[in-house]
């Protein structure tokens, strides 16, 4: 299984055409929390990630687990189960929308291990999120 590409936004949409469509796409993997001092770390935070791989079937047929980790958090975001099977495409694109509780500026990775399993399978990406700059 090999990541093809990770992108981070705020949000996905998906056309009728079955299209997606990305709305405020972050350039970079830090960003800073601008909300203001007194409520910045009070509301959660909501993330579109889209990601593509390329698989090969018949070796990485099976299920996986999206997850979301944090060093300074709490995920409200459900894992993704992912089911990888014989037949199918070589490459597979996946939104997925994230909503973090955050304590304070924290790292974000995004890993995907086989399921009910600890094997890491493939990292997808990572961003961190600071304090803004005064």
């Amino acid at each position: 299984m090999q990541v093809k590409s990770f992108v981070l936004c705020e949000q996905i949409r998906q056309e009728n055409t079955g299209k997606f469509m990305l709305v405020g796409v972050f350039g970079t993997d830090v960003i800073e929390n601008n909300i203001p001092q007194e409520n910045r770390w009070n509301n959660p935070l909501f993330f579109g990630v889209y990601f593509a791989l390329k698989v090969d079937r018949a070796i990485d047929a099976g299920f996986y687990t999206v997850k979301v980790e944090v060093d300074n958090g709490v995920v409200h975001t459900p894992e993704l189960t992912l089911e990888i099977k014989k037949d199918g495409a070589s490459n597979l694109q996946i939104p997925m929308s994230i909503a973090l509780m955050l304590n304070g500026p924290s790292e974000i990775r995004l890993n995907i291990y086989r399921k009910d399993s600890l094997e890491l399978v493939a990292e997808l990406g990572k961003f961190s999120i600071v304090n803004a700059e005064k």
